[in-house]
Formats: structure tokens, C-alpha cells, sequence
């Protein structure tokens, strides 16, 4: 479908998303010249009196959807018909916000306490003037929350499920074989077919549940398994399941669980005063003195509760001091016997290390926004390190050859510096990857990573055979495996990034599943 005209005017450009009702597009409107987004609902393409009256109710749904106006809400430009290789099918025009899919954020693990707070409220004050204009969204679930690169939420793809579904009508939504809603976060009202607003608090209720927990309140093999758990069982308290989560948020999330609508928050605008509360608090606040409006039983007892922060903090301290008490006692005894000073700048350099590490961690502590901000950096930590273990192993027999006479700087330089400056370039597009990194930065990392890889196997060679290869990282490192384990954790791990960044940049840069 790509460079296809619709309605005479959205000329396609590139496919952002496909899913079970459809597919979006990224499109350009050449009647005022902006890039806008394209979903094409397929799930209702075909032809006869049953297609022809489908979509002429989900046009009917979409105009009601358009009037909603909100900082929170994908705008509605427009809505029309085209004709698709499997007949016609309906389709709406869309604001294009560019931003990243909150499952993504949850697949990162990169979100504190205090933003899902500030992105719940965002949420719900999109639902309560939805809700107040009769529209309801039935499919919250984090692949329709988009994170903007300004830190706030947009909500996707209000009124699409109750507007696609075929049985709809004005007093029933659903029909037996006809599910409106995804399983793992549906209101067990919805599951039986009668929704009403409180069932998007409930949906609510289970994404922010993921979001601080990392994993959903129920578990279940498949779609009726989920069903099955939302209408017969009660969901464990987020402080049973992750360490660190206070009491308040417990009873926040319990409440938005409740089986009966009745028992939940009256309506959004209470969530998100509750959840303003939670986003207030300069840090979590303790169990014993964590407030909400309104309250509920204590929860189950934890049955995994983190470390006290003050046995953390004396855990910390006591790495510094023995990092500390192992440097200066190695520079005590002067291991290789020759007084050049390496031994004192090295075991002053060990101490700076983990003095900084130990300042930093107590910043970090102090600051628990900041430990979501860390959490990406951290997981490039194990190649950084070998990295720099090689890079020091370098400057040490570089430095042991530079009192020497004639180095052979003509092997150093072409030899190993170019597959060096190779290798810390390849680390470095791997960091820089997000799922909207464009094919050009891609492609650069792709031939590092090909770079790489002759040079492990120029080293490999050379350290089987001893015979030197022309193209190789340095020939002298020793150990002898430390390039070649630094070589190769390079390039797998930026294969690995650039596939999971690629896949979460196609179902988030706008609409992640239609």
C-alpha cells in the first residue's frame, strides 16, 4: 500500500503498525501539507449488507470519538473509506506524535514510582473528559499509551474497540465469540459484555500494576485463562510481588482491582487525584505512614521485601572501605619491586574509583527517579567494563614499550587502533539506539559490528596459530581472550539492541497495535 492516495488526499508513506484490527501508516496530507498517521481498520473490510452497515456504525462511533479535544488524547483530523485488496475498509486520520509505546518503557524497566504516578494521572484525566463525553475507551493496555519525548502521555485508539466490534449495539457491547478488549487487562464487568467507564479505571488499575511491578496482577497461559482470573480471583498486593513498592500504592492499585465497578474510584478524576498524591511524594513513603483518601485493609504480607535502605547503605560502605583497605595495602607491597610510582598512582586511582561509585550510589539512593534514569546505562555496564579492562591493558604495555627503542608504531596504528576505534564506536551506537534511531545510524552500526567481527577473527587466529594478522585488535593484550570476549560481547550485543529497537520503534512510533 505504500505511496497509495487516500481519500484523494493521505498519500502513505511507511508502515508504522500492524495488528488484529489493521494496519498505520505514516502519510503525508497533500492538501495541507503535514504528516499525519493513517489506521486503516481491515478488520472490517468486505463487502455485502453486514460490511456496508459495520462500517458505516464505525464511522458513526469515529465522529463521536473526533470530538474530543484533550492534552491526552491522539487528535482525530479526519475519517473516511478506501478500497483494499480485501474490499473496502474505513479509516482514520490521526495527530502523528512521535514517542515511545509505555510497553516498551515496561520492557525497559526504566520507570520510577513517582512518573507512573504523573503518567496514571495523565491517564485518567484523559478518560474523565472522555467519559464525560459518553465515549469510552474499552482497550487501555500499554501499547495504546505513548510516552512523548516532553515526558507526558498520549492516550491511542479511543472508542476503536466498541466501533470495530461487529455485535455492538446501544444496550450490549458483545456477543458470545466476540471479545472487545484485550484479556490480560479486562474489567470483569467488560469480560461479561456490560461495560461502563469504571471498567477503563480497572484496565488502569492493571497497567499501572505492570508498570511498577514489571509484571501483570494475573498470570495465565491464554485468553480465557486471563478472563477466568479478572472475574474468580483476587489480584496479590504490588508490594508481594516487587521489593521497595510502599503500602500506599497497594491500596491504590487494590482499589482500581476491585471485582464490583462500585467499590473502585467513583470516577477518573478521583484516580488521578489519589495518583497526584503518590506523584507528590519526594520519595516513597513508609508503610506505616502512607495515606490515600480512601483506604483499604492492610495487604497480604510481603513475601519478598527488599534490604532496609540502611543495611543497603552500610553494604555500600563496607565495599568502599574494602576496595580501600586491598589498594593501599597492594601499594604497601610494591608487587613488582620497582619504585616508578604505578603502584601509588594505581592504588590512589582504585581509591577515586570507588569513592566516586560510593558518592554516586548514595545520589542515586537519595533520588529515586533517578534509579529509572540509570537502569538503560546499566545495561550496557558488563561491555563497558571489559572495554575499559582492555583499553587499561593497552596503556599498560604501551606505556612498558614507550621507554623502549623502535616501536613498531607502523603495527600498532593500522593494525590494532583501527579496530579499536572500531570497537569503542560500535559500544557507542549500541547506547545510542532507541526505537527512533533511522536506517542511516543503524546501517553505520551494522558495518562496526561487521568490522568487529573480522577483527575477533583476525585475534582468534593470531592466538591459535601465533602468527600475526594484518587485521586484528592489539596483538599484545594480555590475557590474550580479553579482546576477543570484549570483540565478540560488542557485536553480539549490538545485534541483539538494534532487533529489539527496531521491533519496539514499529509498534510504537505511533499506534503500536491497531
Amino acid at each position: 500500500m505504500e505511496g497509495r492516495l487516500l481519500g484523494g488526499r493521505y498519500r502513505l508513506v511507511r508502515q508504522l503498525g500492524e495488528g488484529g484490527m489493521g494496519e498505520v501508516w505514516e502519510a503525508r496530507d497533500e492538501t495541507l501539507d503535514r504528516q499525519v498517521a493513517v489506521k486503516v481498520i481491515s478488520l472490517l473490510a468486505g463487502g455485502g449488507s453486514r460490511g456496508d452497515e459495520a462500517r458505516a456504525r464505525f464511522l458513526r462511533e469515529a465522529r463521536i470519538t473526533a470530538r474530543l479535544q484533550h492534552a491526552h488524547v491522539v487528535t482525530v483530523h479526519d475519517l473516511g473509506e478506501s478500497s483494499t485488496q480485501r474490499g473496502t475498509a474505513p479509516f482514520l486520520v490521526m495527530e502523528l506524535v512521535r514517542g515511545e509505546g509505555l510497553d516498551t518503557k515496561i520492557r525497559e524497566g526504566s520507570v520510577g514510582l513517582a512518573e507512573a504516578a504523573r503518567w496514571g494521572a495523565q491517564i485518567c484525566d484523559a478518560l474523565g473528559d472522555a467519559h464525560a463525553h459518553n465515549v469510552m475507551h474499552r482497550d487501555i493496555k500499554p501499547s495504546n499509551i505513548l510516552v512523548t519525548p516532553a515526558g507526558t502521555v498520549k492516550v491511542l485508539d479511543f472508542g476503536v474497540a466498541r466501533a470495530a466490534d461487529p455485535c455492538a449495539s446501544a444496550d450490549r457491547l458483545t456477543q458470545t465469540g466476540f471479545i472487545v478488549g484485550t484479556p490480560p487487562y479486562m474489567a470483569p464487568e467488560q469480560a461479561r459484555g456490560y461495560p461502563e467507564p469504571r471498567s477503563d479505571l480497572y484496565a488502569l488499575g492493571c497497567l499501572l500494576f505492570e508498570l511498577v511491578t514489571g509484571r501483570l496482577p494475573f498470570q495465565a497461559p491464554d485468553s480465557i485463562g486471563y478472563l477466568t482470573a479478572h472475574l474468580s480471583q483476587q489480584p496479590p498486593a504490588p508490594s508481594s510481588v516487587a521489593a521497595g513498592v510502599p503500602e500506599a500504592w497497594d491500596a491504590l492499585l487494590l482499589k482500581l482491582l476491585r471485582k464490583d465497578p462500585a467499590e473502585r474510584y467513583a470516577n477518573a478524576a478521583d484516580a488521578a487525584r489519589a495518583l497526584r498524591r503518590l506523584a507528590d511524594a519526594p520519595d516513597p513513603a513508609p508503610a506505616a505512614t502512607a495515606q490515600l483518601p480512601e483506604t483499604l485493609p492492610s495487604p497480604p504480607a510481603r513475601s519478598a521485601p527488599g534490604k532496609p535502605a540502611t543495611l543497603r547503605s552500610a553494604i555500600a560502605v563496607a565495599v568502599w572501605f574494602l576496595v580501600t583497605l586491598v589498594a593501599a595495602t597492594v601499594t604497601a607491597v610494591n608487587v613488582n619491586g620497582v619504585s616508578d610510582g604505578r603502584d601509588i598512582a594505581g592504588g590512589a586511582a582504585a581509591v577515586a574509583a570507588a569513592t566516586g561509585w560510593l558518592i554516586v550510589w548514595f545520589a542515586v539512593q537519595a533520588r529515586p527517579h533517578w534509579q529509572a534514569r540509570i537502569a538503560l546505562p546499566r545495561r550496557f555496564l558488563a561491555p563497558v567494563l571489559l572495554f575499559c579492562l582492555y583499553a587499561a591493558l593497552i596503556a599498560v604495555d604501551v606505556a612498558d614499550a614507550a621507554s623502549l627503542d623502535g616501536i613498531n608504531w607502523d603495527y600498532w596504528l593500522p593494525v590494532g587502533g583501527v579496530p579499536t576505534l572500531a570497537l569503542a564506536g560500535l559500544l557507542a551506537v549500541t547506547a545510542a539506539l532507541t526505537p527512533r534511531t533511522k536506517r542511516p545510524t543503524r546501517g553505520i552500526g551494522y558495518g562496526l559490528a561487521g568490522v568487529n567481527a573480522v577483527a575477533v577473527l583476525g585475534t582468534f587466529t593470531h592466538l591459535v596459530s601465533g602468527n600475526p594478522i594484518w587485521f586484528q585488535y592489539f596483538g599484545f593484550v594480555s590475557p590474550p581472550w580479553v579482546p576477543i570476549a570484549v570483540g565478540a560481547s560488542a557485536v553480539a550485543l549490538y545485534c541483539t539492541r538494534e532487533i529489539t529497537t527496531r521491533r519496539a520503534g514499529s509498534a510504537s512510533s505511533l499506534l503500536s497495535q491497531p
